[in-house]
């Protein structure tokens, strides 16, 4: 019974976490974040230094629309501190994910 309570807090606190992950806070106070379309990242982060683009789709021998998932890269000063690696992922033209890297860490 306590195994079984110990795993659902874990799975809680792992859906949590990614449901925070989701956002990058800029020095001057602006928020990147899922959801946002490409003109209101551009307007918070500027242009970003790379764009990625993938198309994935499966042959059946129907034509079928691919999706499509950008990927732009940033070097940003993070209001915690210091300068970062930011990459914005965008599916269906939104923000989907938001990855992140401090310089001068491990």
């Amino acid at each position: 019974m306590k195994f079984t309570h110990t795993v659902i807090a874990v799975a809680v606190l792992l859906v949590a976490s990614q449901a925070n992950a989701c956002g990058f806070r800029l020095n001057d106070g602006k928020l990147l974040k899922c959801g946002m379309t490409r003109i209101e990242v551009m307007a918070v982060a500027g242009e970003p230094l790379a764009k990625d683009i993938e198309t994935t789709a499966v042959d059946s021998g129907e034509p079928v629309k691919g999706e499509t998932i950008e990927t732009w890269s940033y070097r940003l000063q993070g209001d915690i501190g210091g300068e970062y690696l930011v990459s914005v992922t965008l599916s269906a033209g939104k923000v989907s994910a938001i990855y992140r890297k401090q310089q001068g860490r491990i």
